[in-house]
């Protein structure tokens, strides 16, 4: 009998470290599963006008790029500077958007690590892919905007905040004092959190040695504070975004939840069941008017704000996070039956592909680059361009660098790209711009559902 030659194996890890293991690197596989939702097909869509003006504002030395926030829009001074970084890599609609899909991936990590020390590890990892695995983040994660900036921003002084209270020591409150100074860099809303963290510091008021605490709460927010009037003043100059009705916050609010409804009523009842102390399983107080709190400071400060400031419902996505730690509570809800938190688990990424994929498939608002390709085909050497508004003119610049646009319609014909949502008022704003009867519309192309092309010609 012929003896085999022994295979010296490997040890491999017993079950119970492998699992530890996996439990560890949880924020890293949460994390990359939303990178990848950001970031497949990134470069696909043409930017927008809006995210074209804030590349053109970025570039440029970055004395310049600085010099021009101060002097003219402090509110996106985060959002310049990492386009600013970005553009030292490259200037394609990919490269610019990374930022944004890297900000959503960052925070949803972290956001594992704090729902860990709020609710333990199972409703940490669930609200961590909850937030990955919310359409209204991923959408916000494949555009140059500052949304997910100021989500990473309301994560990481969240978190900061959590530390600090939860382990205490003086020392620990002063890198929470500099990050809350600085929220208002990352998005102006992501300011609003703050109110949330001192409700929850009141909620734990009978803790000793709150003093230092409250000191870095307070000065945090009066710096806060400073810059917030300080951007609000610039705001005053700005045109109106349109008033904010029901429609318009109904939209934010539903866009916070990913338009999901699971997500909704995760939220919902994560929250109420944090309010319940009294049940054995239930956290401590301060935890459900913190949650509560992430949720509801956004929406109560741009309603606030509406009063006085042009604002877009489309920033509440930042409640968000709220939302996702109000999903994880439900889990540690269910976690007496494990069966039930892999079943609601399951549930929430079906309607979440679902909700993501409808998204991701929507037709295009703009699509600029088609647009500046037609121009470019058709245009007849006597004939102009013209962009309406003025501030869509750098999108327009983008895909045709080498193309001169005027500010009324000159020569034998004239091309006017005008943002507008329907034919007759895309007519309507066009007409300042245009003689008649000396020029006549020939015929109106649309390239996305607010993005128009007219062809006017001489009679």
């Amino acid at each position: 009998m012929t003896e085999g030659t022994a295979v010296s194996a490997a040890p491999v890890a017993p079950p119970s470290a492998l699992v530890a293991l996996a439990w560890r690197l949880a924020p890293l596989w949460v994390g990359l599963g939303s990178l990848v939702l950001g970031a497949v097909g990134l470069g696909t869509r043409s930017l927008t006008s809006v995210e074209a003006t804030s590349l053109a504002a970025a570039d440029g030395p970055f004395r310049t790029v600085i010099s021009t926030i101060i002097r003219n829009d402090p509110a996106q001074a985060g959002q310049r500077l990492m386009l600013r970084l970005a553009t030292t890599v490259g200037s394609d609609e990919w490269t610019i958007r990374v930022p944004s899909a890297l900000a959503a991936a960052l925070a949803a990590g972290l956001l594992v690590i704090l729902g860990t020390m709020l609710l333990g590890r199972v409703a940490g990892v669930v609200a961590g892919i909850a937030l990955a695995a919310n359409a209204g983040v991923v959408v916000a994660s494949r555009e140059a905007r500052p949304y997910t900036l100021g989500i990473l921003g309301i994560v990481v002084v969240t978190l900061l905040f959590v530390i600090a209270l939860e382990r205490g020591g003086g020392w620990r409150w002063v890198p929470y004092g500099i990050a809350a100074a600085a929220l208002p860099l990352f998005h102006p809303l992501a300011a609003s959190v703050l109110a949330a963290h001192g409700a929850a510091l009141l909620a734990r008021r009978d803790r000793a040695n709150l003093r230092v605490a409250g000191i870095a709460v307070v000065t945090g927010t009066c710096v806060t504070a400073f810059l917030l009037a300080w951007m609000a003043a610039d705001r005053f100059d700005a045109s109106a975004l349109g008033a904010l009705d029901l429609g318009s916050l109904g939209r934010g609010v539903a866009g916070a939840g990913g338009w999901n409804p699971v997500l909704a009523v995760g939220a919902v009842v994560g929250v109420v069941f944090l309010f319940r102390a009294a049940h054995s399983s239930a956290p401590e107080p301060w935890i459900g008017v913190l949650v509560a709190g992430l949720i509801a400071a956004p929406i109560g400060v741009t309603l606030l704000a509406a009063v006085a400031l042009p604002v877009h419902a489309g920033a509440l996505v930042l409640c968000a996070p709220g939302v996702a730690l109000g999903v994880g509570a439900v889990a540690l809800l269910l976690s007496p039956t494990r069966g039930l938190v892999t079943a609601g688990l399951a549930v929430l990424l079906l309607f979440s592909a679902t909700t993501i994929a409808a998204r991701l498939r929507q037709p295009v608002d703009e699509d600029w680059r088609a647009l500046a390709a037609a121009v470019k085909s058709v245009r007849g050497a006597k004939e102009t361009v013209v962009v309406l508004p003025e501030g869509s003119g750098a999108a327009f610049a983008y895909y045709a660098p080498h193309l001169t646009t005027m500010r009324f319609a000159r020569g034998e014909g004239a091309w006017i790209a005008v943002r507008a949502r329907t034919a007759d008022s895309a007519i309507d704003a066009s007409r300042p711009y245009v003689s008649t009867p000396r020029y006549a519309l020939l015929r109106q192309f649309r390239y996305g559902d607010d993005l128009r092309l007219q062809h006017w010609v001489r009679p």
